[in-house]
């Protein structure tokens, strides 16, 4: 069986300009994100016979997943970016890396976002391996094909890694003992 995972394409959003943001102005960057138009370009998705695919519902993943692959999709919430930004309300204006560097850090940090974050993905990573015997394609966000790869490792699944996936590149895990 394999599984495929795939970023999005790369977002059309420069960062803001503005020295100082407030929360509100960071969320609401977020969501001009959340919207903005993307690069679309070609994908090369020769690394495996991908019969079933599940995508993410946000605007650019679904951009992608209409660009790259022509057959049925099952959209998953489950597939959403983490969203921590609601952990930092509250805080003081700051600049927006400062906000992002932020972000990161609670992103990796256990709360109950990323708690209620890894076990729905976990959950739905051993759905797949239980109900599809084909291979899967996987149509998401940087960080959660990081927690994917990881469990997917933990799994027997081998394939190219990453540290930071590249938008619009399939990464391709493999695990021989699991028939299609």
């Amino acid at each position: 069986m394999k599984i495929g995972l795939l970023r999005h394409f790369k977002v059309k959003l420069k960062f803001p300009v503005k020295p100082l943001l407030s929360y509100d102005e960071v969320l609401g960057w977020y969501e001009k994100y959340n919207t903005a138009d993307v690069e679309v370009k070609d994908v090369d998705l020769t690394g495996g016979n991908w019969q079933n695919c599940y995508a993410s519902p946000l605007h650019r993943a679904q951009v992608t997943t209409q660009s790259v692959y022509k057959g049925e999709v099952t959209i998953k919430e489950v597939l959403k970016e983490l969203d921590v930004l609601p952990v930092l309300k509250g805080t003081r204006r700051k600049p927006f890396l400062v906000w992002g560097l932020m972000l990161k850090v609670h992103s990796t940090r256990k709360n109950y976002i990323t708690e209620k974050f890894e076990s729905g993905l976990s959950a739905f990573l051993d759905e797949i391996l239980q109900n599809d015997k084909c291979d899967v394609l996987l149509i998401c966000h940087g960080f959660v094909m990081t927690y994917l790869q990881q469990e997917l490792r933990k799994k027997g699944f081998k394939g190219s890694g990453f540290l930071v996936p590249k938008y619009g590149k399939v990464y391709v895990y493999e695990n021989n003992k699991i028939a299609n």
